[in-house]
């Protein structure tokens, strides 16, 4: 089974509608192709001179994929935003308004998706899916959550280490030179960490809690599995509170057990890449936050 083996083979469109009004806030549908969400965010504010945090966006998006997603850009207009020229790039006028995007305004996303190098045809049905947190989450050198980690614990330096960034002297003033976006993605990364490591163990519940520091742990199974892990991790739920960085504070939140696949449908056909081998066409849709790679690995994890 292989996925992503070009990007076209990966389709995700976010499922959103903006609201749009007069406004200070352009939105765009931007479609990219091999290229992550913070990337191209960042080569669209090169092109136009603004600072990153001028351009919202709902979700982080693969980057061997094609994907399409709703972002929003400040006093920015369609003419200006039309006439950049970026590789792997398009933007697409929708309106104005008055909300910058943020991170989860979206309700969901739809997902066409080929999965290539199948040896043998099976009936494919899914409802629903565990729903861990995805590679995707962790970064290609899995580092992700570490940075995370030494960030909640104090540990500026060893994040700028992480983060091959000199922090000898000033880490605390090297880490604010990098996005904070991305410096919260980290930290959401660890807290995806530690959910995963719990949700794998457990059943029989319909949320668990992403750990910050309003999180109350119970004497319920998940709660005292919580607790031995932060014991074991040397982390405290105050510790997200971070006080030497109070803009990367998180107070945690609740996410759901599984997630429900609707929409779905395959089709089979033979592989024209891989000979002799058949391929299947999926599409489906999932709640924000869900991970497709997910489904895939339940629908094909008996070969």
């Amino acid at each position: 089974m292989i996925i992503k083996e070009q990007p076209e083979d990966f389709y995700v469109k976010e499922l959103m509608e903006p609201a749009i009004s007069n406004g200070p806030f352009s939105y765009f549908l931007m479609r990219k192709r091999n290229i992550g969400t913070f990337e191209a965010i960042q080569k669209i504010a090169q092109a136009l001179h603004l600072p990153m945090k001028c351009i919202g966006y709902a979700g982080v998006k693969d980057k061997r994929a094609v994907t399409e997603q709703y972002i929003s850009i400040y006093k920015t207009s369609k003419e200006n935003a039309e006439r950049i020229s970026l590789s792997s790039i398009e933007l697409k006028y929708i309106g104005t308004g008055k909300e910058r995007i943020s991170l989860g305004d979206h309700t969901g996303n739809y997902f066409k998706i080929v999965v290539r190098d199948v040896d043998k045809k099976k009936t494919l049905t899914i409802d629903k899916v565990k729903n861990l947190f995805d590679s995707q989450r962790f970064g290609t050198t899995g580092k992700n959550y570490l940075i995370g980690k030494a960030i909640i614990q104090g540990k500026f330096a060893d994040a700028c280490r992480l983060l091959e960034l000199d922090g000898s002297k000033d880490p605390i003033r090297v880490l604010r030179n990098v996005d904070l976006h991305m410096l919260r993605f980290y930290i959401s990364a660890y807290q995806a960490y530690l959910w995963n490591t719990i949700a794998s163990q457990a059943d029989g519940v319909e949320t668990l809690p992403l750990v910050g520091f309003l999180t109350e742990l119970d004497n319920s199974i998940a709660g005292v599995s919580y607790k031995h892990l932060l014991k074991k991790e040397g982390i405290d739920t105050r510790d997200f509170l971070i006080p030497k960085m109070p803009e990367l504070g998180n107070e945690g939140a609740e996410r759901k057990m599984y997630a429900m696949v609707t929409n779905f449908s395959a089709q089979w056909s033979d592989d024209e890449i891989h000979k002799g081998k058949h391929k299947a066409t999926l599409s489906f849709q999932l709640p924000k936050g869900a991970y497709a790679t997910q489904v895939v690995k339940t629908l094909f994890s008996d070969g």
